[in-house]
């Protein structure tokens, strides 16, 4: 799969704007705007503003098995076991084999807080997505993958569609993939031969609405793993 040529500002904007229309809250109140780690999101804007300069083939996995297999040893996995239920701020994280350094928050620049499940990752606003990144101050990694799924306004797994954009430091979008997700147990992972400076995670409305069901969905995530491709 080849990378699409989209200027990362065009993609963010698009972010930043769902964020903000956000109107569906589980916690119920306006939460203060979170503030991320000096650096994220700088390898994005270091190619320049609107700056395309290629792209790299990233490889898609469906299956969590053959994904990890297609890893150098060192890679890092977390489970979220430590994670409390209920609102939290950008979630940090240094380990592996090249201590990648990498923050889990939502949207693009954090504008509204996570809202996890015991043991998984969530949002607060219903159309906020997860977003993963590393900073421009650390070592970069070149493979990415996730347990996925939508949930409803009680965090319980619900249909519906689950939308995964990866993008590369060069400022292009490597992969764009929509998963029909059958639950948690959905997975998808990305490899790539060039640096990846995160990926966002968004769980969209479902459409046509389904009556006497709620068209609301949230990005939802588990069983993060970073590393790098096998050479």
């Amino acid at each position: 799969m080849t990378a699409t040529r989209l200027p990362t500002l065009a993609l963010l904007a698009l972010a930043a704007s769902a964020a903000s229309a956000s109107t569906t809250s589980r916690s119920g109140a306006g939460a203060p705007r979170a503030s991320l780690p000096i650096g994220v999101l700088d390898r994005v804007f270091a190619s320049g503003s609107d700056t395309i300069r290629g792209g790299s083939p990233v490889t898609v996995y469906t299956d969590r098995a053959a994904f990890l297999t297609a890893l150098a040893p060192g890679y890092a996995e977390h489970d979220f076991s430590e994670i409390a239920p209920g609102t939290a701020q950008p979630i940090q994280y240094t380990d592996g084999s090249d201590s990648w350094h990498y923050v889990i928050f939502t949207g693009v620049f954090a504008t509204h807080p996570l809202y996890n499940g015991p043991g998984y990752i969530s949002t607060d606003r219903v159309d906020d997505p997860i977003s993963v990144a590393t900073s421009i101050f650390d070592p970069p990694f070149t493979a990415i993958g996730a347990n996925v799924w939508p949930s409803d306004f009680s965090l319980q797994p619900t249909s519906g569609q689950v939308v995964l954009t990866v993008l590369m430091q060069d400022g292009t979008i490597g992969a764009t993939e929509t998963v029909d997700t059958a639950g948690p147990n959905d997975f998808r992972g990305f490899t790539a031969t060039a640096p990846i400076a995160g990926v966002f995670v968004d769980a969209p409305e479902i459409d046509p609405p389904v009556p006497g069901e709620s068209q609301d969905r949230w990005a939802t995530l588990d069983n993060l793993v970073i590393g790098s491709a096998a050479p």
